[in-house]
């Protein structure tokens, strides 16, 4: 008998869950940040602290649970951009124990095994199909190489926009009316600019929303442009399967992906998740452990 255990682990925290034989789950449990690729010691302490509470968790709902094997997925940003993955899998105790990236997990969740795709868009953006089986990813390569259409990327280029406006290169606007209350004097943008992690820049996404939904062309030419690639990166991932289904993921993801349909791509077939990206890990732990009874 095998206790199966999901772990979604991303820049800002992890959650795992453990499922037993009868489909019981125990309670989330939540820990910290877990990215291996940034910062490996801490996102392993992490993780093996969130794995030793969930476990716990499992004992407490099936007392025999020493005559039971862990069956452990986990899902972690940083695991497709590096080799870190091996290094965590030689790091922790568990023998039963596959590493794979948030967005497949992501995929899971949305989709079990079926065909389909995700657009997943909060701070960073990345967008992931699956196809009889097999998976296709694009894009997720952080806020300097690439995420467009990301909140990061809109609270940049906000920023960016306002700064041509200054110098009279670019179109004012409410939304550069609002950007100069808030950073008075050029040295605040630059200073700002210069310290900013990626969430620091989507943390003024909500801002430029807000003044696209006032009409503003300055955040409208910015959601525009994000949503054009975001467009481009699902049309290439459907490969002439117009009526592949997309599952918009994040914070973002579904605002950006109705605007995309509003504009005129009726023919996006736009669907909810199953479940969510611990859900996937979940599935994923089941589906690995069924295929090798």
């Amino acid at each position: 008998m095998v206790i199966f255990i999901g772990l979604d682990g991303g820049g800002t925290s992890c959650r795992a869950q453990a499922e037993l034989p009868n489909g019981q789950r125990t309670p989330i449990v939540t820990g910290g940040a877990a990215n291996i690729f940034s910062d490996f010691d801490s996102a392993l302490h992490e993780i093996s602290a969130t794995l030793a509470q969930v476990i716990a968790c499992a004992r407490a709902l099936y007392p025999d649970m020493a005559q039971i094997r862990t069956r452990i997925v986990l899902g972690l940003a940083g695991a497709s951009e590096s080799d870190a993955a091996a290094r965590l899998i030689a790091a922790l105790p568990y023998p039963d124990l596959s590493v794979c990236g948030d967005i497949d997990i992501s995929l899971s969740g949305a989709f079990a095994d079926r065909d389909g795709m995700v657009l997943a868009v909060g701070t960073g953006s990345v967008l992931a199909c699956q196809r009889s089986g097999q998976m296709q990813r694009l894009g997720g390569y952080g806020l300097i190489l690439g995420d467009e259409g990301s909140g990061a990327w809109i609270g940049r280029m906000a920023l960016q926009r306002c700064l041509h406006a200054r110098d009279g290169f670019g179109v004012d606007g409410p939304l550069v009316a609002a950007l100069r209350d808030r950073f008075p004097q050029l040295a605040d943008i630059i200073t700002f600019g210069g310290r900013a992690r990626p969430a620091d820049f989507a943390a003024l996404a909500p801002l430029v929303l807000e003044y696209d939904r006032q009409h503003c062309p300055v955040a409208g030419g910015i959601l525009d442009q994000g949503c054009a690639y975001l467009l481009r990166a699902i049309t290439h991932l459907q490969n002439g399967a117009g009526d592949m289904p997309v599952a918009p993921l994040g914070g973002l993801g579904p605002a950006l992906l109705d605007r995309i349909i509003a504009q005129g791509n009726t023919h996006l077939l736009r669907v909810n998740p199953l479940g969510t990206a611990l859900d996937g890990a979940l599935w994923k732990a089941r589906h690995s452990a069924g295929a090798q009874e």
